[in-house]
């Protein structure tokens, strides 16, 4: 019999349940899951599609398969790929509070070091690329909107302002795994025209070619966001 490929939206559906399946289920690494068989058939999936998302978390070094033995969950803190957290985020699978700590603090790192490169290297395309950014989130807090996706695309083009393409491709990730909370953090509007004036601060320096200005604007910046999510997890663990 061939097995008929899934479709994509069957594959990002399975693969949806899959996740939270193993996290409810409290699988630890090296614990081997449940056969393709069995997987089929609690989810009413066929065996192809159970198939093809497995291979995606696979590749995602979420689990690994043994010859002749089964399916195993891999140790994701040390083997899993950034993407892997990316999926987790999407899928509503909240990150768990140490994981936060670590993304925060890696945040920190590679900004800190690009808006510094972004100084070294900017070009004159780079400084109007952030003005353009700049005059949109104007238009969006002054129509009242939630600026996050204009935050997100300010502190990527910032990244490319280093001309180091690699480095924007692992800023992106973290950017797309917060998408939600950073929605979240603009949602009451309080918070936007501080962040904007402190993104005007970073260009003007950037744009002036001063490494050490840029940085400590990103660093008032950053410490203003990393208060707020550090506040959410002090909640999150009082159960409030």
């Amino acid at each position: 019999m061939i097995a008929i490929p899934a479709t994509g939206d069957e594959r990002a559906n399975l693969i949806g349940r899959l996740l939270p399946f193993i996290a409810h289920r409290r699988l630890e690494p090296g614990d081997r899951l449940p056969s393709e068989r069995e997987l089929a058939e609690r989810f009413g999936a066929s065996r192809g599609a159970v198939r093809e998302a497995l291979a995606v978390l696979e590749a995602l070094r979420v689990v690994e398969r043994r010859p002749n033995s089964g399916i195993y969950l891999r140790p994701v803190d040390r083997h899993g790929s950034i993407e892997a957290i990316v999926l987790q985020a999407e899928l509503g699978i909240p990150l768990t509070e140490a994981e936060v700590r670590e993304v925060v603090e890696l945040r920190r790192i590679l900004e800190m070091q690009a808006v510094r490169l972004a100084a070294e290297r900017r070009r004159t395309e780079d400084v109007q690329r952030l003005d353009e950014i700049l005059a949109r989130t104007d238009a969006v807090i002054a129509a009242a909107g939630n600026p996050a996706d204009e935050d997100a695309a300010f502190h990527l083009a910032m990244v490319e302002a280093t001309g180091n393409h690699v480095f924007l491709r692992v800023v992106n990730a973290f950017y797309l795994m917060s998408r939600n909370r950073r929605r979240a953090y603009f949602a009451d509007g309080s918070r936007a025209p501080l962040s904007q004036r402190q993104h005007r601060a970073m260009r003007d320096a950037v744009a002036a070619g001063d490494p050490d200005a840029a940085e400590v604007a990103m660093g008032g910046h950053l410490r203003g966001v990393e208060s707020y999510w550090m506040e959410l997890l002090e909640k999150r663990a009082r159960g409030d």
